[in-house]
């Protein structure tokens, strides 16, 4: 299929599964209508659309189902499918990709490639591999037409999404989002960059953490290769491995601003020896020194309380309009104090707090959804939007393992300034 008649089928599949979300958003308004099978109806519609495509559709499915408190349930439970494995290729389909980016020398250095993927994602696959020096390596291979399409389908799932008004927010905050998901599906699709980033957090050297080694030489756009590291999954960690992955959010947040911004758990592993194995690194997202001082600030004045600081903050950040406390400053203080209570309160007197159902999720959730009625004295912050996918992921992980953090105190230490940059800091995003 040529790549015109694939980026038609494509806008065909993704509008038509839009229209048919716009006809039920209409039939919900009719008495009597079953909202939520109406909702589980579209949320399968977009299942069968989505996993059917590949590359930044599937993606956008897979981060959409992040965001529970935004969507209705029944909606988030088909898209939260999305994140499963997707189905792999047959390796012969991919072979043309490997013939495009490596040359007769190269290929002389792989001496065997398994058939079969050991795993399959929205963007590309992986399989086992044997160099000549006798190193286990993954081969990553990048789908065919994969990152051609990711413009056309970031511009017609923002139509979708305008018309549908899933998202409390306005047409321009959308546009801002999908213009940050744009920039990070692009570079994602660019084996290239993710072996920069890759090598990157490599010389952060993040303590209790493993990455595996490029293999530079094997290396282009569409193909990956690294060095194989033997994991089971993150799930079987020892409690104990919190410590290291809180220590390692923070450092590269803070720190380093640079972020491993994929908190699937098919991206970790643990190792024999207990450490935290860290795997793809495509979507990785780089914080410049201003947005890490601004979000500083942030913790450091809700641990005091200090809510108009807070606000400053934020509104250095862009999460809130300019000037906008003098006119509404009771209902942001509102607001501010009981998002704090209900993220602060359970883990001040818990030293280390363990991550276990004990209600903290669901109450920060029921504070978002309060405070939606306000949405409109809040924008989207786009820059901030792979931080706070990371956190969420990341808090899911913890929690399957019921890992045990010292969070309050990693939280004063950010605060203090603990996690501020070196002044000559080599991997920084600055």
């Amino acid at each position: 299929m040529s790549d015109k008649r694939e980026q038609r089928t494509r806008r065909r599949r993704i509008l038509g599964a839009g229209m048919r979300s716009l006809g039920r958003g209409v039939l919900q308004t009719m008495p009597g209508y079953d909202r939520a099978k109406s909702w589980q109806k579209t949320g399968q519609d977009w299942f069968d659309t989505l996993g059917g495509l590949k590359g930044a559709a599937m993606k956008l499915g897979q981060i959409a189902s992040q965001y529970r408190d935004f969507l209705p349930e029944p909606l988030v439970e088909q898209l939260a499918r999305l994140q499963r494995n997707a189905e792999p290729w047959a390796f012969e389909r991919l072979e043309p990709v490997i013939d495009a980016a490596w040359s007769d020398e190269q290929r002389a250095l792989v001496t065997h490639i398994d058939h079969e993927a050991m795993a399959a994602a929205s963007i590309g696959q992986a399989h086992r591999a044997t160099l000549a020096d006798g190193r286990e390596v993954v081969v990553k291979i990048r789908y065919p037409g994969v990152a051609d399409a990711v413009d056309a389908d970031i511009d017609n799932l923002g139509r979708l999404l305008k018309l549908s008004r899933f998202l409390p927010m306005r047409g321009s905050d959308i546009d801002a989002v999908l213009d940050e998901l744009r920039e990070r599906f692009i570079e994602e699709t660019n084996y290239e960059q993710e072996l920069a980033h890759l090598q990157a957090l490599r010389a952060i050297e993040l303590p209790g953490f493993i990455l595996p080694e490029p293999v530079p030489e094997l290396c282009s756009d569409a193909v990956l290769v690294t060095t194989y590291i033997e994991s089971r999954p993150v799930d079987e960690a020892a409690p104990d491995r919190g410590h290291a992955i809180v220590q390692a959010i923070n450092l590269q947040v803070f720190t380093h601003g640079i972020l491993h911004a994929d908190p699937h758990p098919g991206n970790f592993g643990v190792t024999e020896d207990g450490s935290i194995a860290l795997f793809d690194f495509g979507c990785t997202k780089t914080l410049d020194r201003d947005t890490r001082r601004g979000l500083r600030d942030v913790v450091a004045a809700a641990l005091d309380g200090r809510w108009q600081d807070l606000h400053l903050a934020l509104e250095h950040l862009g999460v809130v309009p300019a000037d906008s406390w003098a006119a509404h400053g009771e209902t942001y203080e509102q607001i501010y104090a009981s998002h704090v209570a209900a993220s602060l309160e359970p883990i001040r007197d818990r030293s280390p707090y363990v991550f276990t159902d004990d209600g903290l999720i669901e109450s920060i959730r029921a504070e978002i959804r309060a405070s939606l009625r306000h949405w409109r004295l809040f924008n989207a912050a786009p820059q901030l939007v792979f931080l706070m996918r990371t956190l969420s992921g990341l808090y899911w992980i913890l929690r399957n393992i019921h890992a045990e953090a010292d969070l309050y105190a990693e939280l004063q230490k950010i605060a203090a300034g603990d996690y501020d940059p070196p002044p000559a800091d080599a991997p920084s995003a600055d």
